[in-house]
């Protein structure tokens, strides 16, 4: 019995667990589900701009997470500072406010 990329057992009738589905990630790459919403005419700029990259990339979600990318560097932000992105400070400052405006 073999077993998949994530260690499950298969039969040797069982093919669709043994090869991976879409090319593996680049080192220090990782995929996330992301839910956005915007106008549509924003939609067809963004896809426009997805589909110009899609030569550099395997697959149409790297593409749009090379758009993103693109974008994000263009933007020139300044990097947020790391304690604010982290949810328990942020969960912490909203328990204080929350005890401090009950007095």
């Amino acid at each position: 019995m073999e077993r998949d990329r994530v260690g499950r057992r298969r039969s040797p009738e069982q093919e669709r667990g043994l090869r991976p589905l879409h090319p593996p990630l680049p080192e220090l790459w990782s995929s996330k589900a992301l839910r956005v919403t915007m106008s549509e005419a924003d939609w067809s700029l963004f896809e426009s701009l997805a589909r110009s990259l899609a030569p550099a990339a395997p697959t149409h979600a790297r593409a749009y997470g090379l758009a993103l990318s693109t974008l994000m560097h263009s933007a020139n932000l300044s990097p947020a500072e790391p304690g604010l992105l982290d949810w328990m400070d942020w969960e912490r400052r909203k328990t204080l406010r929350l005890l401090l405006s009950g007095r």
